[in-house]
């Protein structure tokens, strides 16, 4: 299975207080972006993000917040702009 099935599984599998999961991936693709948002990830980073960045996401996941990586940032606000 990859990444977005295993979201999507663990987000279904845990109503509304389940684990929060932070996508790692190499797919800079917005496809991929909006499936992985819609299957209940609360962040997605690319695979050359830096340690510190990783660590925020993690942080701001466990906090109920999100984090994109700042491209995707970019392009999401371009499309909805």
């Amino acid at each position: 299975m990859d990444g977005l099935e295993a979201t999507r599984r663990l987000a279904a599998g845990a109503g509304g207080g389940g684990p929060r999961i932070v996508i790692l991936t190499t797919f800079d693709l917005d496809d991929y972006v909006y499936e992985a948002l819609r299957a209940g990830a609360s962040g997605f980073l690319l695979k050359d993000v830096r340690r510190g960045d990783l660590l925020a996401a993690v942080d701001a996941a466990a906090a109920g917040d999100a984090l994109l990586a700042p491209s995707v940032t970019r392009r999401l606000i371009e499309a909805f702009a």
